[in-house]
């Protein structure tokens, strides 16, 4: 028998007969618990401008107070626990650990560790109650995980339209604006918001919205990526489309690509000929977009370039090829209080080679699973399926590529779209028991 990616229509209930492999293995209890915490999880989670002691975000004061109490609600027996990130994981905390003892703050060293464990704790936990989900219910939280995008990308498109209100959030939040006014939303830099809206495709697509409003959803989204001038976000969204048609045209998916190209040709007309009409009425509107696309690309490439040499610096003359100076210890010996902005290079530096070995074949792994994700939905799938299923492939090359110029790892977001991903891979194993 083949189970559903996500609850199918009653139409395609009929035309494909798919029984829920899950139904009634969750107590209304664990049910309701689970959900609630998903909920607030995903409201929580672009409230990043908010300042909290420690310099810890909403989504992990929300995350850490239910996680006993869905450990204990999730009924007694067999359970899905994913180890796929073990190795790595280990390879990681082991190349942290030793580099924490040559950190000139190991304290600081320390804070990520404890957070890395947490994030790790929490993925395996997610993974494991959305795995209970009935297929119903997780349409239902993937429809509100995209409202809450979708949501906070209009906020976005509200404060590129008045300045004023990106102020007034940041001043509410108690937060210092950057120099150079780029929308933001909820998070403190616009980087991070776009970040955010870009892996926003990811639910909005497995949701599996009808095709034609979800060709002009996903636009929508788009736009309010764009909206924040994140150069990274534009060269990742680009990489993981390049890697998703690379895949369908060698597993021969040509009638889909058309037809997918067809309706976003459509939506892209009326998306796009609604956005120049409002930035072509306001002379302001054009400059201020030329300006954070554009007009911030020697900057920022150049303090990138800058930030990086100053990174192989210290990686010879600190001699850390095999242990590092210490997680988040760089902004410490650099004395300009910066990150690398690159997440390969910093668990270099930081971490030294069993660290950096870690990142790779996480990271390798992590792709491997996003493409073993998609064959297995071939297997009996309907196209509609599979193409949703391909969204986790772009959404890694992505992650990947935005890891070159911003450093992501920790990003709670990626880590959610990771569960979500073990939760599909696990009922696409399943699908013949």
């Amino acid at each position: 028998m083949r189970y559903p990616l996500v609850q199918p229509t009653p139409a395609e209930a009929v035309q494909t007969g798919v029984p829920d492999p899950l139904a009634g293995q969750e107590s209304a209890f664990s049910r309701r618990i689970t959900l609630i915490w998903l909920a607030g999880m995903f409201v929580a989670l672009p409230a990043e401008m908010l300042k909290l002691p420690f310099n810890v975000t909403l989504v992990d004061v929300w995350t850490a107070a239910l996680l006993p109490v869905v450990w204990l609600s999730i009924p007694r027996g067999k359970q899905m626990i994913s180890l796929y990130y073990l190795v790595p994981m280990w390879l990681i905390f082991v190349g942290s650990f030793a580099s924490m003892f040559a950190a000139p703050a190991p304290r600081n060293s320390l804070v990520v560790l404890m957070k890395e464990l947490f994030a790790f704790v929490w993925f395996i936990t997610l993974a494991v109650a959305l795995v209970r989900l009935n297929a119903r219910d997780m349409r239902r939280v993937l429809i509100f995980w995209s409202a809450i995008v979708l949501l906070h990308g209009a906020l976005i498109v509200a404060q590129f339209l008045w300045p004023p209100l990106w102020q007034l959030i940041g001043s509410l939040m108690g937060r210092a604006q950057y120099e150079i006014y780029r929308p933001s939303g909820l998070f403190s830099n616009a980087n991070s918001a776009a970040f955010f809206q870009l892996l926003g495709f990811v639910p909005l697509l497995l949701a599996r919205p009808p095709r034609r409003e979800g060709a002009i959803l996903g636009l929508c989204l788009l736009a309010t990526m764009l909206a924040t001038g994140s150069m990274g976000s534009v060269v990742a969204f680009a990489g993981g489309t390049a890697a998703v048609l690379a895949l369908l045209v060698a597993r021969g998916h040509f009638a889909a690509i058309a037809s997918t190209a067809l309706r976003v040709t459509v939506a892209a007309t009326i998306v796009g000929g609604l956005a120049f009409l409002v930035i072509s009425q306001n002379q302001r509107y054009q400059t201020h977009l030329e300006r954070i696309i554009v007009g911030r690309v020697d900057r920022s490439s150049g303090s990138r370039f800058d930030l990086w040499e100053r990174g192989a610096t210290v990686f010879v003359e600190e001699n850390v090829f095999l242990w590092g100076i210490g997680p988040e210890n760089f902004r410490v010996v650099d004395g300009e209080d910066n990150q690398l902005h690159n997440d390969f290079l910093a668990f270099s530096v930081e971490r030294g080679l069993l660290g950096t070995l870690g990142l790779v074949l996480f990271a390798l792994l992590a792709l491997l699973r996003a493409v073993n994700v998609f064959l297995l939905s071939e297997r009996g799938y309907p196209a509609a399926h599979q193409l949703v299923a391909v969204v986790l492939l772009a959404a890694m090359v992505a992650a990947l590529l935005y890891s070159l110029t911003h450093q992501v790892f920790h990003n709670r977001q990626l880590w959610i779209v990771l569960a979500f991903q073990e939760a599909l891979y696990f009922r696409l194993v399943n699908q013949d028991a």
